[in-house]
C-alpha cells in the first residue's frame, strides 16, 4: 500500500509546478472535479476549467507565488498566507486547501 502525501507536501508541490510554469505539473495535484473560489467572480469547477483559467497565465512566465507562513490542520486541510507577484507588482492572498487522497479538492482564495 502506498502511503498518500501529506497535504503539506500536495501544497508545496503545486506552488513549485505554479513557479516552475509547468501546468500539467499544477493540474496533477488537482482533483478531477475541484471547486476553486475567490480567483475569479464565480468558483472554477473542474480540472477542465482549472486548465482554462491557469494555462494562459502560467504560459506567460510571468507569475510567482511565495508561500510566507502556512499551517496544517489534521491531515487535509492546509492554510496558507501567499505573495503572488506578476509584472503588475504583487499580492497577498490567503488560501485554504483541502486535500484528499493526495490532491487538491477543494481551494479558497481571500485576496487582500
Amino acid at each position: 500500500m502506498t502511503q498518500q502525501p501529506t497535504a503539506h507536501a500536495v501544497v508545496t508541490e503545486q506552488v513549485d509546478a505554479f513557479n516552475t510554469h509547468d501546468l500539467e505539473r499544477f493540474l496533477a495535484t488537482y482533483a478531477q472535479d475541484v471547486v476553486v473560489v475567490g480567483v475569479t467572480p464565480e468558483p472554477i469547477v473542474g480540472k477542465d476549467a482549472l486548465r482554462a483559467f491557469y494555462g494562459p497565465r502560467l504560459a506567460t512566465g510571468d507569475v510567482h507565488c511565495t508561500i510566507d507562513a502556512s499551517v496544517a490542520y489534521g491531515d487535509r486541510w492546509v492554510v496558507a498566507r501567499e505573495i503572488v507577484s506578476t509584472s503588475n507588482g504583487s499580492g497577498e492572498t490567503i488560501a485554504t486547501f483541502e486535500v484528499q487522497d493526495g490532491v487538491i479538492t477543494r481551494a479558497s482564495m481571500l485576496k487582500a
